[in-house]
Parts: C-alpha cells; sequence; structure tokens
C-alpha cells in the first residue's frame, strides 16, 4: 500500500477539480498553493501535509473528512478489481 494513498489522493483530487470545472491554476490560487505542486499531487509525485489537504478541501467547497472519504472509497474500490 506504500504510494496508493498518494496516488489516490491526487486521482480524486483531479476528478473533483475537474467535476468543478476548475483548472489546475485557479485551484492552487484558490488555495494558496503553487499550479506546480497541485500538478505534483495529481501525479502522486508528491504528499499533501495535513495543512494542504485542509486548504484544497475549503478551495473545493467541501470537508477535509470528505476529501479524505473519497480517497478512501477510491482505495476499497481499486483494490476489489
Amino acid at each position: 500500500m506504500s504510494g496508493e494513498p498518494i496516488k489516490a489522493f491526487g486521482l480524486v483530487v483531479k476528478q473533483i477539480r475537474k467535476a468543478q470545472g476548475l483548472s489546475q491554476e485557479a485551484l492552487a490560487d484558490e488555495a494558496h498553493l503553487d499550479r506546480t505542486f497541485i500538478s505534483q499531487l495529481e501525479t502522486g509525485s508528491k504528499q499533501a501535509s495535513l495543512t494542504t489537504i485542509f486548504r484544497l478541501a475549503a478551495a473545493l467547497r467541501m470537508e477535509a473528512s470528505d476529501l479524505i472519504r473519497q480517497v478512501e472509497e477510491h482505495l476499497l474500490a481499486s483494490k476489489n478489481v
């Protein structure tokens, strides 16, 4: 399970961002993060800190717990495939 949660987190952030019609730049601006960092998160090459998770959740207009829940659901779904 080493890198799976990191990759799942990035995929979920990307899915939510796209569903909301946001560019990486718009999400980065809203979350007060660098656009390249958003890209690195979405590809799983960087890992989000707790502070970053809360910033992203707020920028995506959701609770941090909901964001993490979606990552957990993604992990469970990919495990059952």
